[in-house]
């Protein structure tokens, strides 16, 4: 049955140049067997020459193989170009190109096959890294180019009116009611400091995912998991690592929602990392929320500098299989601590945030990550896309760009401000002032739109000590 497919997938490219020209772009020549292969070659390199299937000429570009001094070689070539001269009139082409999926499939799987046992027989761990990629590279091939897409006469095609309700939320309505969240299908991009909060939005595109009951993945690179975990708790239950109070800003704003004043909050958790009876208060809200809320976020640390984009896939495609867990949001902290070559960074980072926008549009989840901004960034008053770190490509790879800046006096009033430095969705170029609360887990306690002199309004010598919420 594949000796036949084979040859008639051959029939096409000797004969027919529409069908020709798709399978020289979608079948790679490693796929055929046997002599297939050499025939297969040679028309490829006469298709890249000319444009089209050399129907009769079959023979001219074989001829060294038909004058072959052995015998029987030129015969099996003699008896594969008539055979395939007298299926050329009669072949049923819609059905074998119907098949040639299955076959790019099978075939794909089929030459990894040999290595792909050696590799899991050696049961180390760069072997199962090599089986891993040896899968991957098979997947690839897989890549459907026979999906015709939408013609705009399809009323299908409206299908983009639904897109705009498929944002996931921030908790930041500034950006959610222009859809900037993260989005099924799109990169999601993050761009701070050092030590300026950047796995704290994180969590709390997780948090909000969680709530609205979506399911999300965070790959941690450089925090470890128990770490990663003892942050979202915070995040979720507002817990503070000290039983202490915390002064939060909340914004005074006018009908329109400007800020047009400042107000000093004080709280006091009702739950602290110090509290000798913490375990077992957290135990009962596990048993409270876990069904609804804590069984969606699974957090797996990689060790930094190891994982691959093809290593990420096994690892969900892993995840799918073992836990029958397929997230929504998938969250990778952060690229630039993935397995990078050395001496191609910018390139290589470039690739990988390339790549984990195509993890995002294959699996239909929203995909987000963090990078950091170079270190002119930290003096400036706005952080754009032009200041991000290593690579300025990841900014062109993502859909959505949002930077984070700070300055040492907001940083005394735990404001801050995001610009949503580029956008796919609606108008970009927007800032957006912030109030947070770490020492609670809150990446954002209250919100408005920048506009009007912010920096002059904003209290130059902090709160009054003596100020009460």
């Amino acid at each position: 049955m594949l000796g036949i497919l084979q040859e008639n997938i051959i029939v096409l490219l000797a004969y027919h140049t529409e069908q020709a020209i798709i399978i020289r772009n979608t079948v790679p020549l490693e796929l055929f067997g046997g002599h297939y292969r050499q025939i297969s070659s040679r028309i490829y390199d006469y298709i890249d020459r000319f444009k089209k299937a050399p129907k009769d000429h079959i023979a001219d570009i074989l001829s060294d193989k038909l004058d072959s001094k052995i015998g029987r070689e030129a015969q099996l070539y003699e008896d594969t170009i008539t055979s395939i001269h007298d299926a050329s009139s009669t072949i049923n082409i819609p059905y074998v190109m119907s098949q040639l999926e299955t076959y790019v499939k099978r075939q794909s799987l089929r030459a990894i096959a040999v290595d792909f046992n050696k590799a899991l027989l050696k049961d180390t761990e760069e072997s199962l890294e090599e089986a891993a990629n040896l899968m991957a590279k098979a997947n690839t091939q897989t890549l459907s180019v026979f999906d015709p897409g939408i013609r705009l006469s399809d009323k299908k095609s409206l299908s983009f009116l639904d897109m705009q309700e498929h944002s996931f939320p921030t908790g930041i309505p500034e950006l959610d009611k222009r859809s900037f969240g993260p989005t099924r299908k799109e990169l999601w991009h993050f761009i701070a400091n050092t030590k300026s909060g950047k796995t704290w939005m994180l969590i709390q595109l997780a948090k909000m995912a969680a709530l609205h009951r979506l399911k999300i993945c965070h790959i941690s690179l450089e925090m470890s998991r128990e770490r990663c975990a003892q942050r979202y708790y915070q995040s979720l239950f507002a817990i503070s690592k000290r039983k202490e109070t915390f002064r939060n800003t909340k914004f005074e704003k006018d009908k329109l929602g400007r800020i047009t004043g400042y107000k000093d909050v004080r709280v006091q958790p009702s739950l602290s990392y110090d509290d000798p009876k913490i375990r077992r208060k957290l135990e009962r809200r596990i048993d409270r929320y876990a069904d609804r809320l804590l069984e969606n976020i699974v957090i797996r640390d990689f060790p930094t500098g190891s994982l691959t984009v093809r290593h990420l896939e096994a690892y969900l495609d892993n995840l799918e299989q073992t836990e029958r867990f397929t997230p929504d949001l998938l969250i990778v902290d952060y690229p630039r601590l993935m397995k990078l070559d050395p001496t191609n960074i910018r390139l290589d980072l470039d690739q990988a945030f390339m790549d984990i926008r195509g993890i995002a549009v294959k699996r239909n989840l929203a995909a987000a990550v963090v990078s950091q901004s170079h270190r002119a960034a930290a003096k400036s008053k706005q952080v754009g896309a032009e200041n991000v770190g290593e690579a300025y490509g990841t900014v062109a790879n993502s859909d959505t760009n949002i930077t984070y800046t700070q300055t040492p006096q907001e940083r005394k009033l735990g404001l801050a401000r995001l610009f949503v430095a580029a956008g796919r969705s609606d108008q970009d170029k927007i800032s957006i002032v912030i109030s947070q609360q770490y020492g609670m887990g809150t990446f954002v306690v209250d919100s408005s739109l920048m506009v009007g002199n912010y920096f002059e309004n904003i209290p130059q010598d902090g709160f009054d000590d003596e100020e009460e919420a």
